[in-house]
């Protein structure tokens, strides 16, 4: 195990990162299909931070786009006794789902700066026991999540996955900071190593966030096929 940085036991909201665990439980409890069904419509007063989110969104889409207004569409569809089950099977973070269930629109959901928290260290385990096939899921919802997932595959043959997630906290001091997740796992065809990166700054580029993990795995030497 590597650590970076002192937040590594912190809990704060996943934001969009939380998409790997209800992915999970969307295709374990049927709502999801597979990687295309099912196809929602985006209507007015739906969420609307980017413009791909006004397009229909499968479960590829939805997960490539971070598109909120799906996932909490999912979310209803799942009922909050469920996502609460299951928040208990898989250890989730603080497991707190108390600020409930919202439909699309401009108030946030229990996961984005709100109820649910988890830390750097609890999210590197979910993520472990999800693909050692330790949690109580069915091989259906761990294929089709990992499906959407997938990130690439480098030269070496080693494939990542993942999810990043974008959010806002405000620290000890008062000050408002962007919160940046990166959540996921590389592997080769014997082995695999999960990560969770956090950033917690007053700026954050959203768009740096999966090439500065890459840069970490590659200076932890963990790119190459035969370091796992």
């Amino acid at each position: 195990m590597k650590e970076f940085g002192s937040s590594i036991h912190v809990q704060v909201a996943p934001a969009c990162s939380f998409n790997i665990a209800l992915s999970l439980m969307g295709y374990d409890a049927g709502v999801l299909k597979d990687e295309h069904t099912p196809n929602w419509s985006y209507q007015d007063g739906y969420d609307d931070f980017s413009e791909s989110w006004k397009q229909p969104q499968t479960p590829q889409t939805w997960m490539t786009r971070s598109c909120v207004w799906f996932s909490k569409i999912l979310s209803i569809e799942l009922r909050l006794k469920a996502i609460e089950h299951y928040l208990s099977l898989f250890g989730y973070g603080n497991q707190d789902f108390s600020k409930g269930i919202i439909p699309p629109g401009p108030i946030n959901p229990a996961w984005v700066s709100a109820s649910l928290k988890i830390s750097p260290m609890e999210q590197v385990e979910f993520v472990q026991k999800m693909v050692q096939q330790k949690l109580p899921i069915s091989s259906h919802a761990l294929e089709k999540t990992k499906n959407i997932l997938f990130k690439e595959e480098f030269s070496t043959g080693l494939k990542l996955f993942g999810k990043t997630g974008l959010g806002e906290v405000i620290d000890e001091k008062g000050t408002l900071l962007k919160v940046r997740w990166f959540v996921g796992w590389v592997e080769n065809t014997h082995n695999f190593y999960p990560f969770a990166y956090l950033l917690q700054q007053q700026e954050v580029d959203i768009l740096q966030t999966v090439p500065r993990v890459k840069q970490l795995l590659e200076e932890s030497n963990l790119t190459g096929y035969d370091s796992l």
